[in-house]
C-alpha cells in the first residue's frame, strides 16, 4: 500500500513540475504576441499559465512550512521524550504511605 502511495506521489510530483515548466515555456515564448485585443486567446492562456504559476507558489510554501515543522517536531521531539522517561512508574518505585 506504501509503495502505491510512493509511486502516485512521484508521478504527482512529476506532472506538477511539468506544468510549472510548460507554464513559464508558454510566458517565454508568447510574451511579445500580437495581440487582437480584449478578446486574445493568447492572452487568456498566459492568464492562465500566471495563475497556474501564482498557485505553485503557494503550493511550494505550504510545502516549506510542513517540512520545516515537521524537522522541527524530529528534533524537538525525542528531547522531550528522553527527559519524561524517568517516572515513578517507570522505575517501578511504590508510593505506599
Amino acid at each position: 500500500m506504501k509503495k502505491q502511495f510512493g509511486t502516485a506521489a512521484v508521478i504527482l510530483a512529476v506532472i506538477f513540475a511539468v506544468s510549472i515548466v510548460l507554464s513559464l515555456t508558454f510566458i517565454t515564448l508568447e510574451a511579445d504576441h500580437d495581440c487582437i485585443g480584449e478578446d486574445c486567446p493568447v492572452c487568456a492562456v498566459i492568464a492562465a499559465c500566471e495563475n497556474t504559476l501564482r498557485t505553485a507558489g503557494s503550493v511550494l510554501m505550504a510545502a516549506a512550512v510542513i517540512l520545516i515543522s515537521r524537522i522541527i517536531l524530529m528534533y524537538s521531539l525525542p528531547a522531550v521524550t528522553h527527559a519524561v522517561k524517568a517516572t515513578p512508574f517507570s522505575l517501578k518505585v511504590r508510593l505506599l504511605n
